[in-house]
């Protein structure tokens, strides 16, 4: 016995999904209404740049590093590999020297493009 299906007609679907689009588009109203309502609500801004999240996982990840190699020599009396120990400490130290690279380099240029924009803006200037 085959069961028959009733097809819905171009109209009515497309009826169907003008309804499920504004559902759709309500739901994300209220979504971006409550977000803005969260973040009016908080005392403190919890937006990090990227170069400050990396710094502060390195400092983390250095700290954690130490006392996982402290406690488990400690209560197992075996000490981690030395050459685990300078790959870890010259990784991150790599990590933070190339970001504090980057934002001394980055300071430098910006001073050097704001002396030349003063000089050029300057009546006195010579030519």
């Amino acid at each position: 016995m085959k069961l028959k299906r009733k097809l819905k007609t171009h109209e009515q679907k497309m009826q169907e999904l003008a309804v499920k689009y504004k559902v759709a588009k309500q739901k994300r109203n209220e979504r971006r209404l409550k977000y803005e309502i969260i973040k009016m609500s908080l005392p403190f801004r919890l937006t990090l740049k990227f170069n400050k999240l990396i710094v502060l996982l390195s400092i983390v990840a250095i700290i954690s590093y130490t006392v996982a190699a402290i406690l488990l020599q400690k209560y197992t009396m075996t000490e981690l590999s030395p050459t685990l120990t300078t790959c870890v400490y010259g990784f991150f130290g790599t990590e933070l020297l190339g970001l504090a690279g980057i934002k001394i380099f980055d300071t430098k240029y910006q001073q050097i493009e704001s002396n030349v924009t003063e000089n050029i803006n300057d009546p006195e200037a010579v030519g």
